[in-house]
């Protein structure tokens, strides 16, 4: 198969999902557990890379499943800068 500029990875919900659950988890561990909130940090690092990479892919899709892609990844999104910010504040007080 060709990787043309018009080529769409076929689910971008996976990529909003792998988003909401990095943010999910990271957010659980700065709140939680004091001992690895830098793994917090990390996992809202990642978790804004994959929901970015999923906003971007699911913004291709003509169709009306598109807000609810874009719904996914922006969910991810929120909440994996809610992981990274107090996984940081938490991290150096």
């Amino acid at each position: 198969m060709d990787k043309d500029y018009g080529y769409v990875p076929r689910n971008p919900v996976a990529y909003g999902l792998l988003s909401l659950a990095c943010g999910a988890v990271g957010t659980f561990i700065a709140f939680r557990v004091p001992s690895l909130t830098l793994m917090a940090v990390v996992l809202g690092a990642i978790g804004m890379v994959v929901g970015g990479f999923s906003f971007s892919i699911s913004n291709h899709f003509p169709s009306i499943d598109r807000v609810q892609y874009m719904g996914f990844a922006a969910a991810g999104i929120m909440a994996s800068v809610i992981a990274f910010i107090f996984g940081m504040v938490y991290s150096f007080s």
